[in-house]
């Protein structure tokens, strides 16, 4: 490698370091990995029950990842992937509810989370987990004995604590995989010198939260209107402040005028002084 090739290799690297700031990053994903880890210690111990995990949806792929095991003992972390085609978790992304299964001896349900259990269950209770409505995932209560209703019920409500910690886990999961992702790309020989631009590539082949998609869509409408000229720029930044305005003072509970009256029309931007 040639010393000027080290060179840009280096600037590169420290770019994106800089720009990530990768080691809080990676800091900030082990000690929400702690919390998630705790809270499935604390499932274990009142329900109770012999194990307990997350099945978390965290890219495009299509692909559940269990990021942990957790007993009476204490939680291990584990990075284990798996289709969720043919296990329960199928049935709550697809938007079912929790549910209890009585489990056969090498029940295929359990095919896939088989490799990172420490115990053979013989019961299995699974509730969703969900983000702003939508299923991310699931979590996975496994014991020898049966789950009643109390031990559902409980389970839901665990579900929801559960998905406060998942969505800072996720959303950290996803930056730490645009950096990997990006990273083999930005060290090439042929690397582009824009990282803005790679990055925003590997953003839109998440799979966003819909009111990301959104805004995302907001911002790239108003981007091609303000790439025409001044005038055009002008006119986005305006109808944007009105609608600005115009929701602040809702807010606020003041008498507002309606809408398309608070935003200017377009004649009279144009309008020559």
């Amino acid at each position: 490698m040639s010393r000027i090739h080290r060179q840009s290799f280096a600037v590169r690297l420290r770019d994106v370091l800089s720009t990530l700031e990768a080691t809080a990053l990676i800091g900030s994903v082990e000690g929400r990995m702690r919390g998630l880890g705790e809270q499935l210690v604390f499932a274990t111990l009142a329900l109770p029950c012999d194990e307990a995990l997350v099945a978390l949806e965290l890219q495009s792929l299509g692909r559940l990842t269990v990021p942990g095991v957790a007993s009476a003992e204490g939680f291990r972390a584990v990075d284990h992937d798996f289709l969720p085609s043919g296990t329960p978790f199928a049935f709550l992304l697809g938007g079912g509810g929790g549910h209890a299964v009585e489990l056969a001896e090498d029940d295929e349900l359990m095919a896939s989370l088989r490799p990172v259990l420490a115990t053979t269950p013989s019961h299995a209770l699974f509730v969703p987990l969900a983000l702003g409505g939508s299923p991310i995932g699931g979590a996975a209560l496994l014991r020898a004995e049966p789950f009643d209703d109390h031990a559902l019920a409980m389970a839901e409500r665990l579900a929801e604590v559960l998905a406060l910690t998942v969505e800072a886990h996720r959303t950290e999961r996803v930056l730490l995989q645009l950096f990997g992702a990006a990273l083999p790309d930005l060290c090439g020989p042929d690397a582009p010198t824009d990282f803005a631009a790679r990055l925003a590539e590997l953003v839109h082949e998440l799979r966003l939260e819909p009111s990301y998609r959104r805004n995302l869509a907001l911002a790239e409408a108003v981007g091609r209107v303000a790439r025409h000229g001044p005038a055009e720029s002008d006119l986005a930044a305006e109808i944007l402040a009105s609608v600005g305005r115009y929701v602040s003072a809702m807010e606020r509970g003041d008498e507002v005028v309606e809408l398309e009256d608070a935003v200017p029309a377009m004649d009279d931007l144009f309008d020559e002084p």
